[in-house]
């Protein structure tokens, strides 16, 4: 059996033509069906386009203080000063306004300052409620990514306990004929697929995890780099011991960018990676030399969707700075772990 589902649309249509009507009777049985009473037109009319232009300045300035003031200043640990004093601004150039609008008689200044606050207490806000809608899209966003790299990683899943069997093959075979080299190498790539296919789909791993999997990583990188001298890479990472739980693979993608665009095998490059821990306070640099390989494209999508991370995980937790020059490109990171 069929059931008739009316469209949103449709029934927001009924609701709001059926409001209108409600209000239209009122009017005019109340007040428009004596002739002697029926208001004027043309002020009515008046009357409405100055409510509309009225709500319409007041939703631009609430816009724009949003997009220029509050999610610049508002959200900072400290910038809140800075957006406070924006704020005495606008309180004054709000109370100016109607001042000017009731000529500045004296027994209109409570009404003024208290439509003063009410108008700031609007914007405020509307930055607040706008910034709540833009936090939940990103995080939707986010979640679709997740859920699409999650899709994209069963597809191309191979058995894990065929892959892990193979490299144990593989590693046994190497130490059979004395290659420790190999064998290491083997035991880091192991160690790299078991914390990637285990560790990374838990919402928060030990610090003490993350930092040997980034051994690990920097270890395979450096294995297949030539050894020279105007190719330097320094690696220094430094925990005090305490339990600091923090989103697995979250620094990655910076060490991963490093070495994807900062070694050159035809002119010196370096790559500098610093993480320390202290007091359950990450704080990570990451210089590396710009290699200018033609053809080569800019930084990808890791880089972004760790910014979105670090957004959703650790909102007014992080500090996270990046600048390129022409020839180094540096990021600067800071958590509250």
């Amino acid at each position: 059996m069929l059931r008739f589902r009316p469209a949103p649309a449709l029934l927001f249509a009924v609701a709001l033509a059926g409001l209108l009507a409600y209000w239209g009777r009122l009017l005019y049985v109340g007040v428009w069906h004596n002739a002697a009473a029926a208001p004027e037109v043309g002020g009515l009319a008046r009357y409405l386009l100055g409510i509309g232009l009225l709500l319409a300045g007041l939703g631009a300035v609430a816009h724009l203080n949003y997009r220029l003031a509050f999610r610049r200043w508002a959200l900072g640990r400290d910038t809140g000063w800075r957006y406070g004093t924006w704020l005495c601004g606008l309180a004054w150039a709000l109370f100016e306004l109607l001042q000017l609008r009731t000529d500045r008689v004296p027994e209109f200044i409570d009404e003024n300052l208290l439509m003063t606050a009410v108008l700031l207490a609007v914007v405020v806000a509307y930055g607040y409620v706008a910034d709540s809608f833009r936090a939940r899209r990103a995080q939707d966003h986010l979640l679709q990514q997740k859920v699409e790299a999650e899709l994209t990683a069963l597809k191309a899943r191979v058995n894990p306990h065929f892959l892990f069997n193979a490299l144990n093959t593989i590693y046994n075979e190497a130490q059979r004929v004395d290659n420790e080299t190999v064998a290491d190498l083997i035991q880091q790539l192991a160690g790299i697929m078991r914390f990637t296919l285990q560790e990374s789909t838990q919402p928060l791993t030990s610090i003490e995890n993350e930092f040997s999997f980034l051994e690990k990583y920097v270890a395979l990188q450096r294995a297949r780099l030539p050894q020279r001298d105007d190719l330097r890479v320094s690696t220094e990472l430094e925990w005090d011991g305490q339990p600091a739980p923090i989103a697995p693979l979250l620094l990655l993608p910076f060490v991963e960018n490093a070495y994807q665009y900062g070694i050159s095998f035809a002119q010196p490059s370096h790559i500098d990676l610093a993480v320390t821990v202290e007091n359950r306070r990450l704080r990570m640099r990451v210089a590396n030399s710009i290699a200018p390989v033609a053809g080569r494209p800019g930084p990808g999508t890791g880089i972004a969707t760790a910014r979105q991370r670090l957004a959703l995980m650790y909102a007014s937790r992080h500090e996270l700075h990046i600048e390129q020059t022409a020839d180094a490109f540096i990021v600067s990171l800071t958590i509250d772990l």
